[in-house]
């Protein structure tokens, strides 16, 4: 099987949150069973700078009126794993991937119309064949539409087209004006197709043209059909719910495992959690807080966004520093919500620690070192911090939804079983009771203990969900009708 994997950030070349974790490690998993080939934007990334791949085209791509330049590099991983970079100086090297601290580049359509239509020119000009191409929220998500029409259903058309969202609260909606730019007819600018409350909806594309479509979790899957979650487009998924399934998240355990991760000062398993002790001790000092080990260290390792449920936090934690804890929050994002976390932490000080960055270092060693992650999500496609947290020893207390639901266990104390504690909803007093079972369980050692052994044997590694691609890319080949 060829398998074609269009995305707009994967790591370790360029990230801005879940997708380029996915996109980064699915592909690799994938390649241990087929010929895979990732292409991506050639970012100003010290990652993709480093590299020394191979330039194998330079062309032109017409969108509208205009013509751009592109260079396609290649870099050869192993006989099974390929990586193609898009180069255009103009759209992609750049300090940030999508907007600074004024909001989304202006041009952030045609940057990625111009990637779209330089990928299917490339593959036709080249004569590659592939049997998927699997593409990626909305910046690749006109993809499948493409290839349903001329000229590249011509030269590509046989491909079946597998769409992932990762985030449905991201469709990549522009202006009206801007579909004269792709070279589609006029009558697919209507809502039964691209066109959405008078504007373009990337999205939509790839909703609408793909062969199958998936999230990245079960219950996200589900939820996104009904208002509360669908963002507008719970009809139009509903619609097409025979071919949307859910597969959640795997987890790279070689970069996240307490037992060998350079970022943290003392390694350890749970044979050995006296390490995790040590993390803690030494966290505590890092970050200057006077407190003794025994205090419960809440975390929340973040980015700072409504979908984040930082509302709910906001007026959640001075209910939990009625008790004996400290919190650190991690995280960069909005602005007026980051004033308002700084301004808690200036309140409870001696109880709170704000730190305003990404630090990938940090947010290993706060794994490592907690007793208890928070994730009061109003929404969560998958999530990955929890599923760390579980492997660290670190307990998750999270809202249940979407992928959250799907990998955390409500900890039942009669049967021992359970990972963690989860309450529904957007209600402070239910989250609360939440993290007050965490504290009380946190006090028993015996079964503190057993809660973390728990959540530390679970098993999030990509085999399972590597096996569930390529069941759906099996269906999606054989054309087998799907039921919604």
């Amino acid at each position: 099987m060829n398998i074609l994997f269009l995305t707009s950030e994967a790591v370790p070349f360029a990230k801005t949150g879940g997708l380029a974790d996915v996109s980064g490690v699915l592909p690799r998993f994938l390649a241990e069973s087929a010929n895979v080939s990732l292409i991506m934007p050639d970012y100003a990334t010290r990652q993709i700078r480093e590299l020394a791949p191979t330039v194998v085209a330079t062309f032109s791509v017409r969108a509208g009126i205009h013509a751009f330049p592109a260079v396609i590099r290649k870099l050869s991983v192993s006989a099974t794993l390929t990586i193609y970079f898009v180069v255009n100086d103009a759209f992609f090297a750049r300090e940030f991937l999508y907007g600074d601290s004024a909001g989304d580049y202006p041009d952030n359509f045609i940057r990625f119309l111009f990637f779209q239509l330089a990928v299917l020119q490339f593959i036709s000009d080249q004569g590659l064949h592939f049997d998927i191409v699997h593409c990626n929220d909305w910046q690749t998500a006109m993809v499948p539409l493409f290839l349903k029409s001329e000229p590249w259903s011509v030269a590509l058309g046989r491909a079946k087209t597998v769409f992932s969202i990762h985030n449905l609260g991201y469709q990549g909606i522009f202006p009206a004006e801007v579909f004269a730019e792709t070279g589609l007819p006029q009558r697919l600018f209507s809502p039964e197709y691209l066109e959405f409350y008078g504007k373009l909806n990337c999205l939509k594309a790839g909703i609408i043209f793909s062969d199958r479509l998936v999230t990245v979790s079960p219950t996200y899957a589900m939820e996104i059909v009904h208002a509360d979650q669908g963002f507008g487009l719970e009809g139009l998924l509903g619609r097409f719910a025979c071919k949307l399934s859910g597969i959640l998240n795997g987890v790279d355990y070689s970069l996240w495992n307490p037992e060998v991760d350079p970022f943290i000062p003392f390694p350890f398993s749970f044979h050995s959690l006296e390490g995790k002790a040590k993390n803690k001790t030494a966290l505590y000092g890092e970050l200057g807080v006077a407190k003794e080990s025994h205090v419960p260290l809440l975390v929340m390792i973040s980015r700072i966004s409504a979908q984040k449920g930082i509302d709910l936090l906001l007026k959640l934690l001075p209910e939990l520093f009625q008790q004996e804890i400290h919190f650190v929050f991690l995280g960069i994002g909005d602005r007026e919500w980051s004033e308002q976390l700084q301004v808690l932490a200036g309140r409870y000080r001696e109880k709170m620690t704000f730190l305003n960055r990404f630090d990938e270092r940090m947010a290993h060693w706060l794994e490592a070192a907690a007793d208890i992650l928070l994730m009061p999500s109003a929404y969560e496609p998958c999530g990955l911090n929890q599923i760390y947290s579980m492997k660290y020893g670190t307990v998750p207390v999270v809202r249940a939804t979407g992928g959250l639901e799907d990998s955390v266990q409500e900890f039942d104390p009669a049967t021992r079983r359970g990972t963690g504690f989860k309450f529904r909803g957007a209600d402070v007093a239910a989250a609360a009771a939440a993290v007050r079972r965490a504290l009380r369980f946190f006090a028993d050692r015996d079964l503190w203990r057993q809660l973390q052994k728990n959540g530390m044997e679970m098993d999030f590694s990509w085999a399972k969900a590597v096996r569930q691609y390529i069941d759906l890319y099996k269906k999606a080949l054989r054309e087998e009708p799907c039921h919604g």
